[in-house]
């Protein structure tokens, strides 16, 4: 059985090039769902973001984050793996300085007024270009948390 075209299920989908402070200040409370995902890493702001996304959702919404960990195994895989050995991506993508903590997202989440759910790892292996649930956290994770 074909999976269903978005397009053609009816589905609104509305793009956006817009910073999400913006729009937490102009839709606040519209959410009920919202995913970061591998890009928090990448921004000057991290907990301004979070901040931003837990303004959009309605309460009861929930906050989906995929981010790296700022430990050693996470530099070796992401840069010196990933960007350097593999070139899987371009030298310079990642700044180690900007990986995050569990710990720093779970109180960034808490100041924002967001009730961290969960955090696992996400573990890939490029060679099969599989990913999965992990419990290891060290490299990368997700977490989930909801709007009270």
């Amino acid at each position: 059985m074909s999976k269903p075209n978005l397009l053609e299920s009816g589905l609104k989908v509305d793009y956006r090039l817009q910073a999400v402070e913006a729009l937490a200040e102009a839709e606040p409370a519209s959410f009920d769902a919202i995913t970061c995902m591998e890009m928090l890493e990448h921004v000057p702001d991290a907990a301004s973001v979070l901040r931003a996304c837990a303004d959009l959702l309605k309460p009861g919404g929930k906050l989906f984050v995929s981010t790296l960990n700022r430990h050693p195994l996470a530099f070796a895989a992401a840069i010196v793996g990933a960007e350097y050995l593999a070139g899987l991506l371009p030298k310079g993508t990642h700044d180690y300085k900007s990986f995050i903590k569990p710990s720093e997202l779970a109180a960034w989440l808490r100041e924002a007024g967001l009730q961290l759910d969960d955090v696992s790892g996400l573990a890939y292996d490029p060679i099969r270009h599989k990913a999965w649930i992990s419990g290891r956290t060290e490299i990368n994770y997700l977490a989930s948390a909801v709007k009270a």
